[in-house]
């Protein structure tokens, strides 16, 4: 067969001309696969990867560019192929580091080890508040009641309310901060 020229190319791999694609095949997978070893470093995900390239080539067919040289396709896609290839991998072993962080039997332990600490600590940050302020923010956050409800409970008016909150909230923010 006489050598192609890229419009004969794209029409045959259009036309899923076996006999083209394989032209191409043989003609450019070579280079595909010293690409994809180049990124990858690894011979048989290289050979897959140009497996990949050759095989979407073949499914898309009907969106090739006839103006863009095929190599210069087949070496972007290459390219590209590789690169969501290592993105992947990458995501999976951050995915398992994780999982194997959050299973190590000391990780449960310190966990709730620090969890009691700051809890001890916010305990001794609200005993230290003065009485109206405690009560106002324990009926607040710990029984859920509404300002509206607080300031009518202890007949006091709304703005105290908030104003008792906004104080409590800052003493325990700063209270937990000095003690880390």
């Amino acid at each position: 067969m006489l050598p192609l020229n890229n419009t004969d190319i794209v029409t045959g791999v259009r036309n899923r001309d076996k006999q083209v694609f394989e032209i191409i095949f043989n003609q450019f997978s070579p280079s595909m696969f010293s690409i994809a070893l180049r990124y990858l470093k690894d011979q048989e995900e290289a050979q897959d990867i140009v497996q990949d390239v050759f095989l979407n080539l073949w499914r898309t067919a009907e969106n090739l560019d006839e103006r863009a040289p095929i190599q210069h396709y087949l070496a972007r896609a290459t390219v590209n192929t590789c690169l969501n290839r290592i993105k992947k991998t990458q995501r999976q072993q951050a995915y398992a580091k994780e999982q194997q962080q959050t299973q190590e039997p000391g990780t449960i332990e310190h966990l709730l080890l620090e969890h009691k600490e700051l809890e001890a600590q916010y305990l001794s940050i609200l005993e230290k508040l003065p009485e109206q302020c405690r009560r106002v923010f324990e009926m607040s956050r710990i029984k859920g009641l509404s300002p509206a409800e607080i300031s009518q409970q202890l007949n006091i008016s709304i703005n105290t309310v908030y104003t008792h909150l906004t104080t409590a909230l800052k003493k325990i923010r700063l209270g937990l901060l000095n003690q880390q």
